[in-house]
């Protein structure tokens, strides 16, 4: 290659291009490099303390997550007891309810039944005692004459079975 014969190497330019060269790598090497250095590991270090935050913060947005989940199947189970237990409360006050209420029309219809019987007994007793009377004056005045006790009582007696027996066959 002719372009490569011209080339003459300068022995001395040469070796104190290599001279200046060492002495350059070395102020780098002691100077320069061990910032760099020291930088880059500071950076590694920070990076590695973000990775291992990163994680830390991960597996506890994970821990938390799994309490908000156990939190929320809690509630779901509290509430659902909850909704059964007033279920059942209404249940039972609903059956108190219709029970009490039931009680209390077979106690008004007794109260109801003894009150009827009541006032049939006293209007019995009543139209008894005005046929009584109505049966002996009306009886006197067609005789013309008193009445002895037995002869009251068999006629109010007659009359009353008479009028009852009506009554019963109306009714």
């Amino acid at each position: 290659m002719p372009q490569f014969e011209q080339v003459e190497v300068f022995t001395p330019l040469l070796f104190w291009s290599l001279i200046s060269f060492a002495i350059f790598l070395f102020l780098l090497w002691k100077f320069a490099f061990p910032p760099i250095l020291k930088a880059l590991e500071d950076r590694q270090a920070r990076i590695r303390e973000d990775l291992k935050s990163a994680e830390d913060l991960k597996i506890e947005a994970e821990k938390m997550r799994q309490d908000f989940e156990t939190q929320i199947k809690t509630a779901h189970e509290k509430a659902s007891t909850i909704i059964n237990l007033a279920q059942e409360e209404a249940r039972k006050i609903s059956e108190k309810t219709i029970s009490d209420t039931q009680a209390k029309c077979r106690q008004l219809q007794r109260d109801a039944e003894h009150e009827i019987l009541t006032t049939r007994n006293k209007l019995l007793k009543e139209i008894r005692e005005y046929i009584s009377v109505l049966t002996i004056a009306s009886t006197e005045k067609i005789l013309h004459r008193s009445l002895n006790d037995d002869d009251r009582a068999r006629l109010v007696e007659e009359s009353i079975d008479e009028v009852l027996s009506s009554m019963e066959e109306k009714a």
